[in-house]
């Protein structure tokens, strides 16, 4: 039965725009890496991601093929950022950024919105069990 769920978890979870490692240690400054496929066939022109209020980016890589741009808010922390490109149909990508996890632990959420050549988009940006669910990434108590 164990096995029977993890599959189904996998299977529910390709495709969506997922922020891995889906755990990590509080006040821990993680590597993450944000992996988005292109489902449509057409090409994929931006992927923006609004990173959680409860971490503090210190890094967004840039990735090649991609234009980078990030916004920060009144007291200059990064809270979200913009790639733009082409990612062609059946294609994934994958960005990295460094980020501060908070002191406490805590489920954060990653909204993603992946933007198609035609202007449409799929917004990663739901709740679980949804069609379009948010990535999440459960904060674990400090070791």
């Amino acid at each position: 039965m164990k096995w029977f769920l993890s599959a189904l978890l996998t299977l529910a979870a390709f495709g969506h725009a997922v922020v891995r490692p889906p755990q990590s240690n509080a006040g821990q400054t993680e590597q993450y890496t944000l992996r988005v496929p292109n489902e449509k066939q057409i090409l994929t022109t931006a992927i923006e991601i609004t990173f959680p209020s409860e971490i503090t980016v210190s890094t967004v890589n840039e990735k090649d093929g991609w234009t980078l741009a990030t916004s920060r808010d009144g007291q200059g922390k990064i809270v979200g950022a913009i790639w733009t490109g082409s990612l062609a149909p059946a294609a994934s990508v994958e960005f990295t950024f460094a980020a501060r996890n908070p002191n406490a632990p805590v489920t954060v959420e990653w909204r993603v919105i992946q933007t198609f050549q035609d202007s449409s988009k799929a917004e990663w940006t739901g709740s679980q069990g949804s069609p379009t669910p948010a990535s999440r990434t459960v904060i674990l108590p400090a070791r």
